[in-house]
């Protein structure tokens, strides 16, 4: 199991996001402000330079292996050699820490980690954390893992990591995007990226759903490679004989890409390239084909979308993959909005596409003006940020919560209710039971009386005690709570500020069946607790009403009151006795209230048993709620 970076509140001052993507490589910094909320943190992502200088955000996911040394980005080109040649498109979902693919990302992870040091003097060894962004369709966990200890083996203090479109939604809900809206109301994150097409669908009462499609802007590239770089006889001769500068070949057709979308989709792009540029003058095949020139051209971009389509059926693609996610993956959801990311999103055709796909308005399918090829660096930087403040946070709560439940005023407040609502429900058996011997006892013996008192304690014990604990308790968690929700606010408003928690979660006890597992701990709890009451509450109940029920039939009153009785009927005598009972409340109820409290203060079982049942509680509902608000950090 790859070892993470644990956040320390006051030795870790930055975080750095990167984004990996297979096309392109960007990466952000933001501090970590522990004593500030999410709101205050927005503006505070920088861009890095990866090209240092030329000042570029985003450089091209390229590396060349020479001398011991690894180049990347742009700089590749001028180091090509035929062992090795220019690498694109090497990044892949990884199968084995030994496997060659793997071992050039881990290369290429290493170099570009350098670069960021290189480019930020304010990171030292120990004062910073690295998350890096997944592919959302490496979903399995043994990929995740390979990549995380891919990023550790190439010296990256790593923190975590977390897809690709949830770091672009992270993003997306920030003030300068605006998109916050339409997520919490259900939103579709369209990260199109080299290799492949991520989604990911997002609502305030949804789990976030995941899903990738191979349907990366690199079929494009490919397109224009076969159809136009390698029409000419010549060029298509030469990368058959030294096909280690296929990606060389591949990366100039990508450039034309970026070079036509980039323009009025009326405007004709003409670009191209001698093969001298791309073949090192001391390399053979530089004297048969450095003079060689690649053109390429296209009259509007209508014509490079049919060039496209008819070689790879790609609009079609993203049509029907669209469609796919939609019906299969989130069968019946409100989509209000979609935010795109990647660099590729920018092509012409996408926008219109989406929105008539999904039957959208266009200023509904919503980019980044800025940069989309940063937004996802910038979103891991966020959010790895507020990761790293939240993880602490939620430790010192979680080292809090057993002092905040088992505080003293606490228990003594619990102890107090329950003797005040257990005595007030067992004096409603005592009047009860008066009521119904006055008019119906078979005699005015009051042995009668107080054997139906008797059984209906009994019963009153057996029966009632414990919902009258359980409800009690359910009050306790929502009322008298209030401290740990505020705790749990403070961590839940550095991820989604607006969406506190108004009020803890309810218990329910009446079977298994009717409580989430993560609760059962505290169901059992106020079980075990309901029947420790239940076993001396009702002996402590009759022995104070025996107390009074001896008093109130005492042989002298009825020495006293025999000639007034004698002229009564049965019913009015019965009364007489039975008010007498009745005229204790005060005294009975104070007694047995006193002997309840009495016994919780006492009873160190009780109080353990309620602060750990408490504790566990809300630990778990602590990390129900920022599960439910909060985007995971792998």
């Amino acid at each position: 199991m790859a070892k993470l970076v644990t956040p320390v509140k006051g030795k870790h001052l930055y975080v750095v996001g990167i984004d990996f993507g297979h096309g392109e490589t960007s990466a952000a910094i933001c501090p970590i402000e522990w004593s500030k909320d999410a709101g205050l943190r927005e503006s505070n992502v920088t861009d890095i330079d990866m090209d240092i200088a030329a000042r570029k955000k985003v450089i091209p996911s390229a590396i060349c292996r020479k001398d011991g040394y690894n180049y990347i980005g742009d700089e590749v080109f001028e180091h090509v050699t035929d062992n090795n040649g220019i690498r694109l498109a090497f990044k892949q979902k990884p199968v084995s820490l030994d496997g060659e693919q793997e071992k050039l990302m881990t290369d290429y992870m290493e170099a570009i980690y350098k670069r960021i040091r290189e480019s930020c003097t304010e990171l030292k060894d120990g004062n910073h954390i690295v998350y890096i962004a997944r592919p959302s369709g490496w979903i399995d966990e043994a990929s995740k893992e390979l990549y995380r200890q891919m990023a550790l083996k190439a010296g990256i203090p790593l923190g975590g990591l977390t897809s690709e479109s949830r770091a672009a939604i992270y993003y997306a809900k920030s003030p300068s995007v605006n998109f916050a809206n339409e997520i919490s109301r259900g939103a579709i994150v369209f990260d199109l990226g080299s290799s492949t097409l991520d989604f990911t669908y997002l609502s305030d009462d949804n789990k976030p759903v995941d899903f990738g499609y191979n349907l990366g802007a690199s079929i494009i590239d490919n397109a224009i490679l076969e159809r136009m770089v390698l029409k000419d006889e010549k060029v298509k001769e030469f990368a058959e004989k030294f096909p280690e500068y296929i990606d060389s070949l591949k990366f100039k057709a990508r450039k034309f890409k970026e070079y036509a979308y980039s323009r009025n989709e009326n405007s004709k792009s003409v670009g191209g390239f001698p093969l001298e540029n791309i073949i090192p003058d001391s390399e053979p095949s530089n004297e048969d084909y450095a003079a060689v020139y690649v053109r390429l051209c296209v009259n509007n971009l209508a014509e490079l979308n049919a060039l496209v389509e008819e070689e790879t059926h790609y609009l079609s693609s993203l049509k029907e993959a669209l469609l796919d996610f939609k019906t299969s993956k989130i069968p019946g959801k409100s989509i209000n909005g979609v935010f795109l990311t990647g660099g590729a999103s920018r092509m012409n055709f996408i926008r219109p596409l989406i929105a008539e796909t999904l039957s959208l308005p266009l200023d509904k399918v919503k980019i980044d003006n800025d940069n989309p090829s940063l937004t996802i660096s910038r979103g891991i930087a966020l959010l790895g940020a507020t990761d790293a403040i939240t993880t602490v946070l939620v430790e010192e709560l979680k080292k809090q919560l057993p002092q905040l439940v088992s505080d003293e005023s606490k228990t003594d407040s619990l102890s107090r209710k329950l003797a005040t609502n257990i005595t007030k429900e067992a004096w409603n058996v005592v009047e009860s039971t008066c009521h119904s011997w006055i008019n119906y006892g078979t005699s005015t013996n009051e042995d009668e009386l107080k054997e139906k008192l008797k059984r209906n304690i009994e019963i009153f014990k057996n029966s009632r005690i414990s919902a009258i604990v359980n409800d009690t308790l359910q009050d306790y968690l929502r009322v008298g709570s209030e401290d740990v929700r505020k705790k749990m606010n403070e961590i839940i408003s550095r991820y989604a500020p607006g969406r506190e928690i108004k009020m803890s979660g309810k218990v329910k006890i009446d079977s298994v069946g009717d409580i989430s597992s993560s609760l059962s701990d505290m169901s059992a709890a106020i079980s075990e607790i309901c029947d420790s009451i239940s076993n001396w509450v009702g002996d402590a109940l009759w022995a104070a009403l025996g107390l009074f029920l001896w008093g109130v039939f005492a042989v002298g009153y009825y020495i006293i009151k025999g000639a007034y009785n004698f002229f009564r009927d049965d019913k009015d005598k019965r009364k007489d006795k039975a008010d007498k009972v009745l005229n204790q409340k005060n005294e009975i109820c104070s007694e047995v209230e006193k002997k309840i409290i009495e016994q919780l203060k006492s009873n160190m079982s009780f109080k353990t048993k309620v602060s750990n049942a408490l504790s566990n509680y809300f630990t778990e509902q602590m990390e129900q709620n920022l599960q439910q608000v909060t985007i995971p950090i792998e």
